[in-house]
């Protein structure tokens, strides 16, 4: 096809030719004519023309997170017997609506130039990247032809996770991380059996310090039950298109990761459901990888039937799960009242995305009386619509975590 200077040379032809007719000069209609014969002379160049070329691309990661630098890196190889011209190389990134773009200089045979750019990670979804488009075009600009080169690869952009601190647990305190755990089932004097020992962390009850191993191994050893070990949580994803707004929804999904971040590397049984139903994903003790659940973070969006009301109905009826982390929207008096109702089995977590809360961040919300058995347990709510997520998440936390200690009645210290 033509480039824009042999369109121009086009129009210039069709004038040269008409005011040779009308000038009855003889000369311009010469010109006229030898300026098509080049534009024929570049087309027979541009379609006859091949050279036989290799790419290869290398996504780094193909896995990443919203803000996080990654990379593409491309190879371009010619494969065949002649030098190359100087071509104009295109990468195309989500369907065309981005694209990176470069001079490839002239290649001899068996050589190979490589270039690399970086990957947009604005926003959080799955895109396509490619395939290369190859430009080549004739020694005057005149025309140009261009040909796919690769094939296609995929880059998967989650969502952004904030550094938090360990969601509240019942009675109040933190839980806190096992990442650094030395297990081993142990018993205290006292016949108390105890999974592991591990390192003090931010936030843990100072009543939980192993005071032996702290003596012997010159750190703050905490212990950890095995029923916290195994005790299942759940975060709850509100996806009613009515309940947020873009920025809203953007900020519960972030949430969303960050939670489930958060209890992935303290090794705890999560499980991911959104207020349409839908199952996410789920991650076990142990398993570090939370790459299912993620990328499915990466390309939900707000929408589905709005059955919130089973799903937290669902939620209280088997009674399984310690941890509830809430993400909400806006929320209605009796969507707060079916999530206090979940404190009757353990502790509920409700992060508001957006006004107005009919309670104030902090606030604790006691059980309704049909709960069942009388539970000292709260609902704890994170205002994030005026204050960042992160520093809401911390600040709650930190504040309840002090609350409890300062209730809490003295016991014995364990040994």
């Amino acid at each position: 096809m033509l480039t824009r200077r042999g369109w121009s040379l086009v129009g210039a032809c069709l004038g040269l030719f008409v005011a040779g007719r009308l000038l009855g000069t003889v000369e311009l209609s010469i010109l006229a004519t030898g300026g098509v014969a080049l534009l024929a002379g570049a087309l027979v160049w541009a379609r006859t023309r091949t050279w036989e070329l290799d790419a290869g691309r290398d996504l780094r990661p193909a896995r990443l997170h919203v803000g996080a630098d990654g990379r593409v890196d491309l190879a371009i190889s010619n494969r065949g017997a002649r030098r190359t011209p100087q071509l104009s190389v295109t990468d195309v990134f989500d369907n065309g609506k981005r694209a990176a773009r470069f001079l490839l200089p002239p290649l001899p045979p068996d050589e190979t130039a490589r270039a690399a750019y970086r990957i947009p990670t604005a926003r959080r979804g799955r895109y396509r990247v490619g395939p290369l488009a190859v430009t080549a075009t004739d020694p005057f600009g005149l025309a140009r032809r261009t040909w796919g080169l690769g094939g296609f690869s995929e880059v998967t952009v989650c969502p952004r996770v904030h550094d938090i601190l360990a969601p509240r647990q019942p009675g109040g305190r933190l839980v806190a991380s096992v990442e650094s755990v030395r297990a081993r089932a142990l018993v205290s004097e006292g016949g108390e059996e105890f999974l592991t020992l591990r390192e003090y962390e931010v936030g843990d009850d100072l009543r939980r310090v192993h005071w032996r191993s702290t003596a012997r191994t010159g750190e703050l050893m905490v212990r950890q039950d095995e029923a916290q070990w195994r005790a299942r949580a759940v975060v709850v994803l509100d996806v009613r298109p009515g309940a947020h707004d873009h920025g809203s929804f953007e900020l519960a999904v972030e949430a969303t990761a960050s939670v489930v971040d958060r209890l992935t590397r303290m090794r705890r049984q999560v499980e991911v459901v959104t207020g349409a139903g839908q199952r996410l994903g789920q991650t076990r003790p142990g398993r570090s990888r939370t790459f299912d659940v993620m990328d499915q973070l990466a390309t939900i969006e707000p929408g589905g039937t709005d059955r919130l009301g089973s799903v937290l109905s669902s939620l209280r009826a088997r009674g399984r799960a310690a941890l509830v982390v809430a993400v909400m929207g806006t929320m209605s008096a009796a969507e707060l009242d079916a999530l206090g109702g979940l404190t009757a089995h353990g502790s509920v977590t409700v992060v508001a995305t957006r006004p107005p809360l009919t309670v104030l961040p902090g606030d604790r919300i006691a059980p309704p009386a049909s709960a069942g058995a009388v539970s000292t347990q709260a609902l704890v709510v994170v205002d994030t619509y005026a204050v960042p997520f992160p520093i809401a998440w911390n600040e709650t936390m930190t504040r309840w975590q002090l609350s409890a200690l300062a209730t809490s009645p003295p016991s014995p210290s364990p040994r």
